[in-house]
């Protein structure tokens, strides 16, 4: 596929924003700064405003509610001002969709429970949450046309982002998206029009809206780069930067000025809330950087892309709490194919393995914690008619840590931490610990005082230009 070169000779650039910098006067200045001096062809999209994706999660708790309802409308009403028609619009049909909610909870509590199950469904849902990244879409797209900006609010299911079917989490089917993507966008921005283009959200091949998880508009963004040949995607977050720990737990912790692609997928896929665990796969395959910079401080910025020589950062996760199962199986791993059907018992029921440690007679599963109890549940057949013994769920924690050539640091780890395992694994680039759920923060703490407090942190991109590593 060949890149579309705009106007001006460059590749597009797209540029995200996260819902936090469109919250106050003071960032929604620095983000039209940004938007002005950023390079032409220029896509921008943008997430739900900040708070406005509880407020609509709110309402779909209370779903016969209609006071609550309208208390949301007003509310989503004040924090769009001067959006124009197009963001009324939006608010009568998310009044519509309201009224679905109503009637799907009435049609319930008229059946044989006669009970609410607590949330709408998926579809129904999704469609809900979606007026978030709409209303951002339109409302900011006015006020660019407002500063002189030549901009138009594209909501993307509309224009044929592809996704599965999988609601709340949706994966986006880039084959799919390319063209009717490149017959939306490309014209707009022949003409110098930046499209500002909903995150978060595309539609399945049933024609039904679904949103695509935490952190979704990062993910719409690289797919955007993907589809349109982007040279760069930024992701612009009001005070985020990815750094070696959460500093909520490691105070100390440094912020990550490189990260190869593989590190920062292993980061996502271990619990680092900042990136969506998808977002950096479109940029890998075509081999674009994503930027992660900082809209309070544009020093902080954080560079995804190609694995550099002299690189060694190292980062730590923390998932906790996780569920653990421990299976003994008569024979262990000697009885072919154990493992493989495990995963597929589990998978059968949609249940998300995290991580599995295995020893000559054991297999400790670990799931998300809410899944614990299903977990046990569908493996229980499958012990009992291999004579295995099945113990769990138990609360545990996964320490992860991540970088290229870790390995390289095992021997060096310290003791407390090899004596608090209940299991261990190891890739080429990460350094994962099961350790009681109670031990899972001086874990964390121990490991980064020993692979980043003794390291020299790692080289700034200026640095490392001077020192012709770039």
């Amino acid at each position: 596929m060949t890149g579309r070169k705009g106007s001006d000779g460059g590749e597009p650039t797209v540029v995200k924003f996260g819902g936090a910098a469109l919250g106050s006067e003071a960032s929604l200045a620095s983000v039209m700064a940004v938007i002005r001096n950023a390079p032409r062809p220029l896509i921008v999209v943008v997430s739900a405003r900040e708070g406005v994706t509880d407020l609509l999660k709110t309402a779909i708790s209370t779903p016969s509610d209609r006071r609550k309802h309208e208390q949301v409308l007003q509310r989503l009403t004040a924090l769009h001002d001067g959006g124009g028609t197009e963001v009324q619009r939006c608010l009568e049909d998310l009044r519509k969709q309201f009224g679905k909610l109503h009637r799907a909870a009435g049609a319930r509590a008229s059946g044989p429970s006669r009970s609410w199950l607590a949330r709408a469904p998926p579809p129904l849902s999704d469609a809900i949450l979606a007026y978030g990244e709409r209303l951002a879409a339109h409302w900011f797209a006015r006020l660019l046309e407002r500063g002189g900006i030549s901009a138009r609010a594209v909501e993307a299911d509309l224009i044929g982002l592809a996704t599965d079917e999988h609601h709340g989490d949706a994966i986006v089917l880039l084959d799919r998206s390319e063209v009717p993507v490149k017959r939306a966008l490309l014209p707009l921005m022949r003409k110098g029009v930046v499209p500002v283009v909903t995150g978060f959200v595309g539609r399945t091949p049933s024609g039904r809206v679904a949103t695509l998880g935490r952190g979704g508009s990062d993910y719409t963004a690289t797919c955007l780069g993907h589809l349109l040949d982007a040279g760069r995607v930024e992701l612009v977050k009001k005070d985020v930067s990815i750094l070696t720990a959460d500093p909520r737990i490691v105070p100390e912790a440094r912020p990550l000025s490189r990260l190869s692609y593989e590190e920062a997928e292993e980061l996502a896929q271990f619990g680092a809330k900042v990136l969506h665990p998808l977002t950096v796969e479109p940029a890998r395959d075509k081999g674009f950087e994503v930027v992660i910079r900082s809209l309070v401080d544009p020093s902080k910025t954080t560079t995804i892309g190609p694995a550099l020589p002299g690189e060694g950062s190292r980062a730590l996760t923390l998932l906790s709490p996780a569920a653990m199962l421990l299976l003994r199986v008569p024979g262990g791993r000697q009885r072919k194919g154990v493992i493989a059907e495990v995963s597929r018992v589990l998978a059968h029921s949609e249940v998300n393995v995290i991580t599995m440690f295995t020893s000559s007679a054991l297999l400790i599963v670990l799931v998300e914690h809410g899944a614990g109890r299903k977990a046990r549940r569908v493996l229980d057949p499958f012990a009992r008619a291999d004579g295995a013994s099945l113990e769990g769920p138990l609360d545990a924690s996964l320490v992860t840590a991540i970088g290229e050539g870790v390995l390289a640091d095992l021997g060096g780890l310290p003791s407390e931490v090899s004596s608090r395992a209940l299991g261990v694994s190891a890739t080429s680039r990460t350094l994962s610990f099961a350790v009681p759920v109670s031990a899972g923060h001086d874990t964390l703490v121990s490991l980064h005082r020993t692979l980043v407090g003794r390291r020299s942190p790692a080289p700034t991109a200026r640095e490392r230009a001077l020192r012709g590593l770039t």
